[in-house]
């Protein structure tokens, strides 16, 4: 159904109606629930409430609606499954026992229902639960297909649109877990799940009635039973602060904190999530974190990202300052609403709701990293505004603040947060009509905006050079549920003409404004706000891709065919049937680096000039293959990752050189695993071997034997923290698997983490660099030579404190584009993610030879988000080359391979692998030339 048929402000009218009625018939029920916190005839567990009691540390940290839990004959709490109550000091559970419970609970209530929904890079299962009435769980595929049709309104009338939210009932998904460190809230759920699937209360029975509660116990489960390890393993009897140390230096298989920074949904256990919301649409996603007194509740402040829905940012002060006043109510201090997160970013995993027109929540709640009780001092401030006293500062926000000392326990941290939950869900049972009429209008208005505001659509035209990226962005794009075509025929539109084959993307369409949010330019809104994580994201420029708005409404009208799922590849090999050598053109390809190392056996050469092989352009650093005995390999090869080949029945007469499969390995630090999983991640995925490397391995010596090539990946904050590391403690910390802790000493083991490679690994690694072996660091890691003397005549330094520049999309100038690390890259200006690396300063001498790319600074050379003080990068060195005894350093400022997102930067480090020992060639003259 086009959009013009949609229903509108009459059935807004309609609904309003209906709202109010509904909301009347619900306010007696809501105002019992505040005096009647449990029903009167229901036996309740009386050792749970003594012992919650005890185990909470002041009165006022309890709330009416937690302080008791209903005993059901058949029907088993938590203790009855594990042994303990949640809360208890002392206890954490690992996943299997926590999906254990959740089964044992679904089994004994038709309340209750665990869908399985994926597997976890480990191969633990991953779940959602549903916890509502029995008609609910008995209904849930019903109520999964209404939601679908809100979600996606082109297909109704506006009666049957009427229809469906008069007989849906909104879905409101709750995540624990996703950050391993965080253990409150998957512990707390399940409490939360045993109480809503039997309290005969009148406050749970109007949630259970009116809302569909959805839970994923453990966002992340390899993460949370490695981190239960570890707390057991160290960290258990530690009850001062200052005693505390440091987590396992792994959560997940790549990424710790970064799983709630995953824009394009990389990481598998992530992107199951999304798979599973994009099949139920639960209008509300509620993200539970640890970290801030005692909880701070999101209400998305300025900046606030202008793509989304206002409705959103009505939404969310409302239900926040709806909860904080209630907690007030119950003597609760430390809640506060504002001066924390903004609204700006789509890449949080919650974002997935408020991406597609449902509204993302938040909670932080203190937390001591565990289950142990122990005194903290918050009198230091820390973030949450309000100049001195910081978060625990009386502001408009923040009436009743937190306690300066306070002695805080894990069921404290339980009874903030579930008794805020069902505030929450109370708020959603009283307005269930509400929220999903709310949730219509979003995706309406969504269609609406491509219908009746420019751009109408984008183009990504059929020909460009490389179109294995666009195929990237395409695929990166269709995961998330935005709808691409591709054109049957040619496109003409006032902004172009394009080819058939091009991919076009229809604003008209629900997610229409994610297109929007991702595909263009962040124009930063204000310069004095600060955010929260990235400010620009542009998808166009970090694939390095033409992404075409279009401006002409009759693109909407373009006959595409619908790109389903993964865009196939699809190379060409032409030429001769039995050719001699097989030329293959590198277009910017990053799929070049996967081919080099498919045909890992076969003499590949690279060419140092651009040369035609048939009608085709081969440029600089094509590949040059023999044929003889490999020619079916190779074709399929090329063919299956997207290249173009052609057969040649001699090698043309340009300079080449070997390209040489480099023996690598990969450094990391124990404290800062996250950047390097980043790099690990792509490198697995574009199949480059490597060792993974600790300190261990670099004081043992003898590198240069073992490998040519040592990445050092972003990590730490400067070269100090690179070396030195953990700082050592009383006694070793082993990250070990051992019969007890079974999921520690994965991806590298050590006996003693702490200490770092120390003055004697940089020994080692200077004996790699002058026996030949070239280093190459990655944004904060470059700080590491300069500063310890690797090489003598260049400096690390730092932006002013003036400067800000919350990792935006900047130009830089390639210097030196002959070079193989820029092969396959036409334009000699780039858009490059700015991640705040160390300012490098090269003698002016040696500036022409040593530095390849730099900055071109300014405030007109910042493509997408902020950078605050622009002109003190202008000029500055942004990659350099540098001789050091009979090898070579390569020091990037940037980090050409961040979060997998700037994949057009990506060449600029698989160049320098495949060119390892020819990174300085120059075309040289051929035969004919000279």
């Amino acid at each position: 159904m086009p959009a013009s048929r949609l229903p509108r402000r009459p059935l807004s009218r309609g609904l309003l109606v209906l709202a109010l009625t509904l909301l009347v018939g619900a306010t007696l029920p809501a105002q019992q629930s505040v005096l009647e916190t449990r029903s009167p005839t229901q036996p309740q567990d009386e050792e749970f409430a003594r012992l919650v009691k005890e185990w909470t540390t002041k009165p006022e940290f309890l709330s009416p609606l937690v302080d008791h839990l209903p005993k059901v004959a058949g029907v088993p709490s938590p203790k009855d499954v594990l042994g303990y109550y949640i809360g208890a000091p002392k206890k954490l559970t690992y996943y299997a026992d926590i999906i254990g419970y959740y089964r044992a609970l679904a089994a004994a209530t038709p309340r209750v229902k665990v869908l399985p929904i994926g597997k976890t890079d480990e191969g633990r299962e991953c779940v959602v639960v549903f916890v509502g009435s029995e008609e609910s769980i008995r209904n849930l595929d019903q109520y999964r297909q209404y939601l679908g049709q809100l979600a996606d309104p082109r297909h109704e009338s506006a009666a049957e649109i009427h229809d469906i939210i008069a007989r849906t009932k909104p879905m409101y998904h709750l995540i624990g877990g996703l950050h391993s460190g965080e253990t409150g809230p998957s512990e707390m759920l399940m409490e939360l799940a045993y109480r809503l699937a039997t309290e005969d209360s009148p406050l749970v029975n109007q949630i259970r009635d009116n809302v569909i509660v959805s839970i994923t116990p453990v966002a992340e489960p390899d993460g949370r039973d490695r981190y239960v390890d570890w707390y057991y393993r160290y960290l258990v009897d530690i009850d001062n602060e200052k005693d505390r140390m440091p987590g396992p230096p792994y959560w997940g298989k790549y990424v710790l904190h970064d799983n709630n920074r995953d824009i394009n949904f990389s990481q598998m256990t992530m992107r199951t999530l999304l798979d599973w919301y994009l099949q139920w649409h639960p209008p509300i996603m509620h993200d539970l974190h640890e970290s801030i007194p005692f909880l701070y509740d999101y209400s998305a402040q300025a900046p606030q990202n202008p793509d989304f829905d206002p409705i959103l940012f009505g939404e969310l002060p409302w239900y926040s300052n709806f909860e904080m006043a209630q907690m007030i109510k119950y003597g609760m201090p430390g809640v506060w609403t504002h001066g924390f997160m903004d609204g700006w970013s789509p890449g949080y995993l919650g974002a997935m709701s408020y991406n597609h027109n449902g509204m993302m929540r938040m909670y932080e709640t203190f937390g001591n990293g565990g289950a142990t009780t122990m005194e903290r001092d918050l009198s230091g401030g820390g973030p949450g505004g309000g100049g001195e006293g910081g978060q625990t500062s009386r502001q408009w926000y923040r009436p009743l603040p937190p306690y300066k000392k306070v002695v805080w326990s894990m069921r404290n941290n339980t009874n903030y947060m579930e008794t805020a939950v069902l505030l929450g869900l109370q708020l959603t049972s009283n307005f269930p009509k509400v929220m999903l009429e709310n949730f219509y209008l979003k995706s309406l208005h969504s269609i609406e905006g491509g219908e009746n505001e420019t751009p109408h659509g984008w183009v990504f035209p059929a020909g460009q050079r490389d179109m294995t990226r666009v195929a990237r962005l395409v695929d990166l794009l269709r995961i998330q549920g935005i709808e691409v075509g591709k054109a049957t025929g040619e496109v003409k539109v006032k902004d172009g003409t394009f080819p058939a084959g091009s991919y076009v993307i229809k604003r008209n369409q629900p997610y229409g404004r994610l297109a929007k949010i991702l595909l263009e330019k962040q124009d930063y809104p204000d310069p004095s706000l600060r955010t929260y994580d990235d400010s620009g994201w542009t998808m166009g420029l970090m694939l390095q891709t033409e992404v075409k708005p279009i401006d002409d409404k009759a693109i909407l009208d373009t006959p595409v065919t619908p790109v389903g799922q993964e865009v196939p590849l699809a190379g060409t090999v032409s030429g001769p049937a039995a050719p001699a050598v097989y030329a293959v053109a590198h277009f910017g390809s990053t799929n070049m680096i996967t081919l080099r190392y498919r045909l890992k056996d076969l003499a590949v050469k690279a060419a140092e000039k651009a040369f035609k092989a048939g009608d085709t352009e081969m440029p600089a650093g094509s590949f040059l293959i023999p044929a003889a005995g490999a020619g079916d390999r190779i074709q399929a090869a090329v063919k299956a990752l997207g290249l173009t080949a052609v057969g040649l029945a001699a090698a043309p007469d340009v300079p080449t050189h070997d390209l040489d499969l480099p023996r690598i390995a990969m450094f990391s630090t124990w404290s800062s695993t996250q950047d390097v999983g980043w790099v690990r991640y792509s490198f697995d995925r574009f199949e480059i071997p490597y060792d993974l490397i600790y300190k261990e391995r670099v004081r043992q010596g003898n590198l240069r034997a073992a490998y040519d090539v040592i990445v050092m990946p972003s990590q730490g904050r400067d070269g100090k923290s690179i070396v030195y590391d953990v700082a050592p403690q009383s006694k070793p910390i082993a990250y070990t698997k051992t019969d007890m802790y079974k999921n520690l000493g994965m991806y590298g083991s050590s006996d003693d983490i702490t200490g770092g490679m120390g003055l004697e690994g940089v020994v080692e690694l200077q004996k790699f660099l002058d026996e030949g072996g070239l280093l190459i660091t990655l944004g904060n890691a470059t700080a590491f030579p300069p500063e310890f003397g690797l090489v003598r005549d260049i400096n690390a330094g730092r932006t002013s404190n003036q400067f800000y520049a919350p990792r935006p999309i900047v130009e830089a100038e390639i210097l030196r584009p002959e070079l193989p690390i820029f092969y396959g890259y036409t334009e000699t200006t780039v858009p490059i993610k700015y991640t705040n690396g160390p300012m490098l300063q090269v003698p002016r001498d040696d500036q022409d030879n040593e530095v390849l790319m730099k900055f071109v600074g300014g405030d007109k050379a910042v493509l997408s988000g902020l950078m605050k003080g622009a002109n003190e990068i202008r000029n500055r060195p942004a990659i350099v080359d540098v001789p050091v005894g009979k090898g070579r350093l390569l020091l990037y400022s940037t980090n050409p391979v961040y979060r997998w997102q700037n994949h057009g930067e990506f060449n600029m480090l698989f160049n320098a692998l495949m060119n390892y020992d020819d990174l300085q060639v120059a075309p040289r003259k051929t035969e004919k030339e000279k």
